[in-house]
């Protein structure tokens, strides 16, 4: 129960409160908890929460609400779901005027969230089913908010593809109606899968790393977060990257690069290098005729040299270099499995594809993308090994 007494919004009042009445803030240490509280008391600040059928939030209501936002993105950089601006609190569960259900929870895709305060209180007093109103809505959100928002967090963004292609086993499990940890209600599609897991992955954790250790490693590094023995870490995506490299099964050694032959920079060469050979036997290599063909021709090889990619991908990692001789190597990274994050297939005609490659650099923190231009058709062996790594791979 809260205190019968309604509390200020300070930083110390909302420390003493969340001390008091909210388990995973005494799971951080005093530099996070303040942050928690400093984010909390923002959270408040920047949405009407408001209440209807009579219910009315006080601050105390306000304060759980912000905390179990917050709780959920405290690993972020960009936290606050700036999306959502209003949440509404009804006293029990309500009607949604668009199915004709009661509902205890809804996440709306135009910017606003409707929870039952009965169903939401209840999921932090019950701590081991698995089951949080709070948790699973800011999880709908948080997702929303990385789709209809510019204002989104970078490594959710980047890496949310990875962590749903590591889903989909858990996920398929679940709908299938196999014996599994994850609830039913996971089961009724990815989105909602999304939000259950996440319930699970702060109620009972260890479960989620014992029966899927690669979903739990990539949720950890989605969020940033894990707490473990009552103890709570922050700022854990390096050392969690590094575990997930070890549940990767890794690829034959395979080597993706450009065909020369097969460019249209190829095409294009022949194309002045036919003129460029008899115009070079009537008037010179130093004619003016010449000299314009043999710039168009240096300027097609150059664009062709600048843009070619190669990637090598092996049993423990990859290797990614730009440029073909001039311009060879002008950018070489080397990393785990764990760093690459998808490879989409666009088709260009017959035996014609490009390969768009997104990795994640830790020494920068930033997501690059790579595109291997017009390379020929891809073996299916790759493509299982893929699937096997999960790693995110999409046909467009």
């Amino acid at each position: 129960m809260l205190s019968e007494t309604d509390i200020s919004l300070t930083i110390e009042e909302l420390q003493r409160f969340y001390s008091a009445y909210f388990a995973y803030y005494n799971t951080l240490n005093s530099q996070w908890q303040l942050v928690f509280a400093e984010r909390c008391r923002g959270f408040i600040s920047k949405k009407t929460i408001t209440g209807a059928e009579g219910f009315v939030p006080n601050n105390q209501v306000k304060a759980i609400i912000a905390a179990s936002a917050v709780q959920l993105t405290l690993g972020l950089v960009t936290w606050d779901l700036n999306y959502f601006e209003t949440i509404i609190v009804h006293p029990g569960d309500f009607d949604n005027k668009a199915s004709g259900l009661k509902f205890r929870g809804e996440t709306n895709t135009q910017g606003f969230i409707r929870l039952s305060w009965k169903g939401f209180i209840k999921g932090y007093k019950i701590t081991n089913d698995n089951i949080n109103l709070g948790l699973h809505e800011f999880m709908h959100a948080l997702r929303v908010n990385d789709v209809k928002s510019f204002y989104q967090d970078y490594f959710f963004d980047h890496f949310f593809s990875r962590w749903l292609a590591v889903a989909t086993e858990a996920y398929y499990d679940t709908k299938n109606k196999q014996q599994t940890l994850f609830r039913k209600y996971g089961g009724t599609n990815m989105n909602e899968f999304m939000s259950v897991c996440i319930e699970h992955y702060f109620e009972s954790p260890n479960e989620i790393k014992e029966e899927y250790p690669h979903l739990y490693c990539c949720t950890a590094i989605l969020l940033n977060q894990q707490t473990n023995n009552n103890l709570t870490e922050l700022n854990i995506r390096e050392r969690m990257l590094k575990e997930l490299t070890l549940f990767m099964p890794g690829f034959t050694n395979k080597t993706i690069k450009s065909n020369p032959l097969r460019t249209n920079s190829f095409t294009r060469a022949i194309i002045i290098l036919i003129p460029l050979l008899f115009t070079v036997y009537a008037t010179g290599m130093d004619s003016g005729g010449s000299i314009f063909l043999e710039i168009w021709l240096s300027f097609i090889y150059l664009r062709f040299d600048y843009r070619y990619t190669k990637l090598l991908v092996h049993q423990q990692g990859f290797s990614l270099n730009k440029g073909f001789f001039i311009f060879r190597n002008r950018r070489k990274y080397t990393f785990p499995l764990a760093n690459l994050i998808s490879i989409r297939k666009y088709n260009r005609g017959r035996e014609k594809q490009d390969w768009e490659i997104i990795f994640y650099n830790s020494k920068n923190d930033h997501f690059y993308e790579e595109t291997i231009f017009e390379y020929a058709v891809l073996d299916e062996q790759f493509i299982a090994e893929l699937k096997k790594n999960r790693i995110a791979y999409f046909m467009s």
